[in-house]
């Protein structure tokens, strides 16, 4: 055996140390870069969601009419349930289609007038926010929607 073949194997051993340690932590960084951008997506949906919703909520246009009254009480639900909130998020986000994604919608100030300063919050969350477990998703802990739960507010004052 020569010394070049030996260090040829060492070289080798060398290498092949290397790429075991470099290629797993390769992977874990471009797999965190994936879910974190799958994450920060997932975000800006749900606060595209909040503010639509919150949006017809406060303007008491010729759409918010077609919807039925709205508040001041609290009206809970899902994308897609068949209420008039569900369906028109469903037809805005989702191609008409429910999906495990639940709204609040409250009036803390307890009332619907602009002139007073009334104003609508919304929650958008992949957790049900009406305190049943039944249609809670299996990602979430029904409470707080867990590590991949995702959440949005937005209050807004009303607008006639």
């Amino acid at each position: 055996m020569s010394a070049e073949s030996a260090g040829e194997r060492s070289r080798r051993g060398a290498v092949s140390l290397e790429f075991g340690l470099v290629v797993p932590l390769f992977v874990a960084i471009v797999s965190a870069i994936f879910v974190g951008g799958i994450r920060i997506y997932q975000t800006q949906q749900y606060a595209a969601m909040a503010k639509f919703l919150v949006r017809k909520a406060i303007v008491h246009g010729q759409n918010a009419e077609k919807l039925g009254p709205w508040g001041p009480t609290t009206i809970t639900g899902a994308v897609g349930d068949g209420t008039p909130v569900g369906s028109l998020m469903a037809f805005k986000f989702n191609n008409n289609q429910p999906m495990a994604v639940y709204y609040r919608l409250t009036w803390p100030d307890g009332g619907n007038n602009g002139l007073l300063g009334h104003r609508v919050s919304v929650t958008v969350a992949s957790w049900n926010l009406s305190g049943g477990a039944t249609s809670t998703p299996s990602t979430s802990t029904g409470s707080g929607g867990g590590l991949l739960g995702y959440t949005s507010s937005v209050t807004m004052s009303i607008a006639h």
